[in-house]
């Protein structure tokens, strides 16, 4: 039987990374950015129609979104499966535990400003601020997975919290701890020659994106080098350095 966990990370904060060494494990695996919560927000939202609240068979209506999980890893052959995605925003939140009994959150942190000058040093748009603004407006991908975490830490969910600077410095001592907390048993991944991210014969297309931002360094484990400084602007360093846009958590 399968048992589903939830990944919810800040994007840019070593998620293909953690996802190419879990999946070199045939019975584990970290999932890409998943469709899922699009899915079940979608079915929800049909509770709110005219045509449901018209003949609310809210039995029939459940064996859809039960088996949600089920079906769309019905060909997969893990066991354990981490899926990523915001999860912890109140109404994905709501959803998951709905669905799963006592649902495991593992947070995957990097300091928010960190993530936001990584995205502008891949991505090299032509208006710096504009695109800081799309990243950390309510629907920006960057918010969203900050009020994501917030709302697993503040409402004292079941989770785990994983330091991205940790787990470049040593990638088996940090994921060792993803395993003995979902109770999956752990051999020592390989840490250098790696492949990038590929899932069920599967692979990232980032020719539709700004930028090849899920590419990772194959030969060896290591952090780019660069300063927040010489990537953002001083005025946007400090508008996004206010509490809104940073964790509820300890961030090295």
């Amino acid at each position: 039987m399968k048992r589903y966990h939830f990944l919810a990370s800040l994007p840019r904060a070593g998620n293909t990374l953690l996802g190419s060494l879990i999946n070199q494990n045939k019975d584990f695996c970290v999932t890409a950015n998943s469709i899922l919560l699009d899915v079940l927000f979608n079915l929800y939202v049909l509770k709110g129609t005219a045509l449901y609240q018209n003949f609310p068979d809210s039995i029939s209506y459940d064996n859809i979104l039960r088996n949600v999980f089920p079906n769309y890893f019905s060909h997969w052959k893990q066991k354990d499966i981490l899926i990523r995605g915001p999860w912890g925003l109140p109404a994905n939140l709501f959803l998951v535990k709905h669905l799963i009994d006592n649902p495991k959150f593992i947070i995957l942190v990097r300091n928010p400003l960190k993530c936001l000058a990584s995205f502008i040093l891949e991505e090299k748009p032509k208006n710096v601020a504009v695109r800081c603004e799309e990243l950390m407006s309510d629907e920006g991908v960057l918010k969203k997975s900050i009020n994501s975490i917030n709302e697993i830490i503040d409402k004292k969910e079941d989770y785990l919290i994983i330091q991205y600077e940790d787990l470049v410095l040593n990638p088996n001592k940090e994921i060792k701890k993803i395993f003995n907390y979902l109770d999956v048993k752990f051999k020592p991944l390989k840490i250098t020659n790696l492949k990038q991210f590929e899932l069920n014969k599967i692979k990232y297309d980032d020719s539709i994106l700004p930028a090849k931002i899920h590419k990772i360094r194959t030969k060896k484990i290591e952090k780019r080098k660069y300063k927040i400084t010489d990537i953002l602007p001083r005025h946007l360093i400090v508008k996004y350095s206010d509490a809104k846009y940073q964790l509820n958590c300890v961030v090295k």
